[in-house]
């Protein structure tokens, strides 16, 4: 007797996403959460952010044509929204991280001059996980909008969890550090070289005048910043000097005890600049989507926002990791990247007809995520 055939063969991505996305989302209207599921796993599938792309996969029956409109028709639904869809699933997405603190990461990208993001992220094996974004048009002001996503975060948020904020110097002002006050946030900020500090024998005078020792740490505890307010932080300042290369030097801000921690924490927010690549031309190819009406995009980011979230997941429990020879000088194989190894483990699957299902969240890995293989004999490989 002829049997149908089963459903993780002929809609794989479909069917590994609709009992995840139901599960955090269980109080979207059926219709709503339905059109959702499909665009996240067309866009999981094809890991593409272009229209005609996402209609080629297998959430998507009908014929090419069809199958665009389709993707069209759910861009347009006024009913997707980041209040009633997004933020519910990425509160219970962090209720359920086995963590008692979050590093966070802010930035901006721009789709040429089209429009603008803003993303506050969640950092961890070495990308930034979207929980947030913000989009604006080129020379609007945003700064304001910005401090507002800061007080929607902070409600997704679990209670009890230490939140580290990483950012670079165009968020460094009093504005900002007043509103991360005010959420009981720590942050660890970039500063720029004219930031004026009270130095506690030389009086003030901007930081690029700062005495700085060679590949050592310079801290100055709970000291003045700009001469017309009164903030007071915690100052950190490395200069690196390698032979052959222009040295490096940065100015940190941050409310934590100074100390050389801040460099490796701020490391991580290039973090966020990873994601941005792997979304815009790495992988999902958004920088060449003609996508500009605002509620489309923002339809389209939370749609590739929750494909990367599941891809992580998969990642962290399908993890390839590198087999490192101790005694070798020459450079050596860096660690997958957790969006492909959960792209592969996907595709594994299919080709096997395994039936996958979604893990549980892991434990974040920041400080403690190995990115650079050291050799026995000390050289960076």
């Amino acid at each position: 007797m002829n049997q149908p055939a089963p459903l993780y063969v002929t809609e794989p991505a479909l069917s590994l996403l609709d009992p995840w996305l139901r599960q955090h989302l269980p109080d979207l209207a059926p219709v709503v959460l339905r059109r959702f599921i499909q665009l996240v796993s067309g866009i999981f599938e094809t890991r593409s952010l272009l229209i005609e792309t996402i209609a080629d996969s297998t959430a998507f029956q009908a014929t090419a044509s069809s199958n665009a409109t389709q993707v069209r028709r759910i861009l347009r639904d006024l009913r997707l929204t980041m209040e009633d869809l997004y933020y519910p699933f990425i509160r219970s997405i962090l209720a359920s991280v086995p963590a008692t603190d979050l590093y966070l990461t802010v930035d901006e990208t721009s789709h040429g001059t089209d429009y603008n993001v803003v993303q506050i992220g969640w950092a961890t094996d070495g990308m930034s996980l979207p929980l947030g974004m913000l989009i604006y048009a080129p020379n609007e002001p945003w700064a304001e909008d910005t401090r507002t996503l800061l007080h929607t975060i902070d409600d997704l948020i679990p209670d009890g969890m230490t939140v580290t904020l990483l950012a670079d110097r165009v968020h460094t002002g009093e504005p900002f550090l007043a509103c991360l006050d005010g959420l009981s946030w720590n942050y660890v900020f970039r500063a720029s070289e004219s930031t004026q500090i009270e130095h506690p024998t030389k009086g003030w005078m901007p930081l690029r005048r700062v005495y700085k020792r060679a590949n050592m740490g310079r801290y100055f505890p709970q000291v003045r910043l700009w001469k017309q307010g009164q903030r007071r932080a915690n100052v950190s300042i490395w200069k690196r000097v390698r032979p052959g290369f222009r040295p490096v030097i940065w100015y940190l801000v941050s409310n934590l005890d100074p100390d050389a921690t801040q460099f490796f924490e701020y490391a991580c927010r290039w973090w966020c600049e990873c994601t941005f690549k792997i979304l815009k031309s790495g992988q999902f190819d958004w920088e060449r989507g003609r996508v500009t009406a605002t509620h489309r995009v923002e339809v389209l980011l939370m749609g590739v926002s929750c494909a990367l979230w599941a891809l992580w997941l998969l990642g962290r429990e399908n993890e390839r990791i590198p087999v490192v020879k101790p005694t070798t000088t020459q450079p050596q194989r860096r660690r997958h990247r957790l969006i492909d190894d959960g792209y592969a483990a996907f595709r594994l699957a299919v080709k096997r007809q395994q039936r996958l299902q979604m893990p549980a969240p892991r434990p974040p890995r920041v400080l403690d995520y190995e990115r650079v293989f050291v050799s026995a004999k000390g050289r960076e490989g």
